[in-house]
């Protein structure tokens, strides 16, 4: 592991423990502030669970960092027992004055409320640079089809997409009736789709632009082998830009250099480094006339790929020599309420695929803890203002989440006090209790199941990158990058 590195890796959990850390306590502050305003007792404010780090008093409330970084708390004994959770109070709550209605609700809102603030914000700040986006992301346009794909037993069958009629060029409409804008929403629209036909096969409706016609196109998706989501195996198209070269290669043969943009071979025009792959990885030895765009200029060649041994086992690939590949990027500027909006929808449009009974997405999917951690830290690895916008979808859907009608969380705390305020008496305190109890294992329970499920795709992607890296030919000249995406 070399100086830079390092650095890149220390910048990452720096900002984890920033922006993960931050959400948290700004989450906390909101309850924190609000039962000060409001005249509450506050027995413990921490940022995790369990058994303390390090703790502090201070005007009565016991500060602490606590071991385990499933969330925080505040500890609030007039508002609800969460002795399980919190610990025992070190007061008599019975004597303690009732706390109103409105105190109640006031509290328990602050929290998301703090969230939402934080998230406007940081979507603020982003209004004014830009989010970065890149090409392909933003693309709703067909850039290859994959002629087979591994279904949920790990068998080759034909892709959906292919086999429905869509061809490379199309430009999709929309998704089960929902227009679709970029290809974030693409892949939102097959994953999150639940549609079935009469028979009962698995169905997803597109909507497709084909030289200037709108088509419909039924497609039955397979349950890939390794998410276990809908995949249809389609990838965006882009511009195709050269970032490295091998020494001595066809490529390099061919007269293409770092920077340049393939536009076509054979005459079909490359719009992802999927489709250039693809058409040459069985013309070895084969003159392939390419066209390229050198500095503005389009020039006409041949490229003749060659199998090359890559592997430490032998194993060989077609090559044409070209190490590394990237796409346009650009700034995507959205007011804070667009970017909270949009927010809003894909964490609602999650939920729902999660309850729908027809959808294949199920809690093995969501992430915990360990999930919203490694995406911080991957996005700090690229640069700062994407990482503002992952913190952004962080808190908006935290809140979103604190607020659902659940004992243990924001939203359950809401519903007891209301059903009190109805009912003109409170609830059983042993019957609140047990419920908060009862959903506290649950809660702890799912979390800790989905963590199993983030770290085992965080091992197998880590995985997967150190074995290239030891066994590949590395690249020479330029910077190797890749903006391709996996099959959706």
């Amino acid at each position: 592991m070399n100086f830079s590195e390092i650095l890149n890796q220390g910048w990452g959990i720096l900002m984890v423990i920033l922006f993960f850390g931050g959400s948290i306590f700004v989450h906390e502050l909101g309850h924190f502030l609000a039962a000060k305003w409001r005249g509450l007792h506050i027995e413990r404010f921490s940022i995790g669970f369990g058994p303390k780090i390090i703790s502090w008093t201070r005007g009565g409330v016991d500060y602490r960092l606590s071991w385990l970084p499933l969330g925080g708390y505040v500890a609030l004994p007039q508002l609800a027992d969460m002795r399980g959770i919190e610990g025992d109070s070190s007061i008599d709550t019975k004597a303690m004055p009732p706390i109103s209605y409105t105190d109640k609700v006031v509290v328990a809102v602050a929290g998301a409320v703090f969230n939402i603030i934080f998230a406007f914000l940081l979507a603020s700040i982003l209004y004014f640079t830009g989010r970065p986006i890149s090409e392909d992301r933003s693309s709703v346009e067909v850039g290859f089809l994959s002629d087979n794909l591994a279904n949920a037993a790990g068998e080759l069958v034909p892709a959906p997409a292919k086999s429905a009629g869509m061809q490379i060029g199309d430009h999709i409409l929309s998704i089960d009736g929902t227009p679709v804008k970029d290809w974030d929403d693409i892949h939102q629209g097959i994953a999150l789709s639940s549609g079935k036909t009469d028979q009962g096969d698995r169905s997803i409706i597109f909507v497709v632009e084909r030289d200037g016609q709108e088509l419909t196109l039924p497609v039955r998706p397979i349950i890939s082998e390794d998410m276990k989501l809908r995949q249809v195996g389609l990838r965006p198209g882009y511009t195709v830009i050269v970032t490295a070269l091998y020494p001595n290669s066809p490529a390099i043969n061919a007269g293409i250099k770092p920077g340049d943009t393939l536009v076509s071979l054979d005459g079909n025009p490359v719009r992802s480094v999927a489709f250039y792959t693809d058409y040459l990885k069985d013309k070895a030895g084969q003159d392939v006339p390419i066209t390229f765009e050198h500095e503005g200029q389009r020039i006409s060649s041949t490229i003749t790929p060659e199998d090359v041994v890559v592997w430490s086992d032998g194993r060989t690939e077609t090559l044409t020599g070209i190490a590394g590949f990237d796409t346009n990027r650009g700034l995507l500027y959205q007011t804070p309420l667009e970017q909270m909006k949009e927010v809003a929808i894909t964490t609602y449009t999650n939920l729902r695929a999660l309850l729908h009974r027809n959808s294949d997405i199920g809690i093995s999917h969501m992430s915990g803890p360990a999930g919203i951690i490694r995406v911080i830290y991957s996005a700090a690895q690229y640069d700062m203002l994407s990482t503002l916008w992952i913190v952004v979808f962080i808190n908006v859907s935290l809140a979103f989440f604190n607020l659902l009608p659940i004992p243990v969380l924001d939203g359950g705390h809401i519903v007891f006090a209301t059903i009190n305020k109805l009912r003109g008496k409170s609830m059983n305190p042993n019957v609140i209790a047990s419920l908060q109890g009862s959903f506290m294992i649950l809660l702890f329970g799912m979390m800790l199941y989905v963590t199993f499920f983030d770290i085992s795709r965080w091992i197998s992607d880590t995985s997967e990158r150190a074995e290239i890296r030891e066994t590949r030919v590395a690249p020479v000249f330029g910077q190797a990058s890749d903006s391709t995406t996996s099959p959706e």
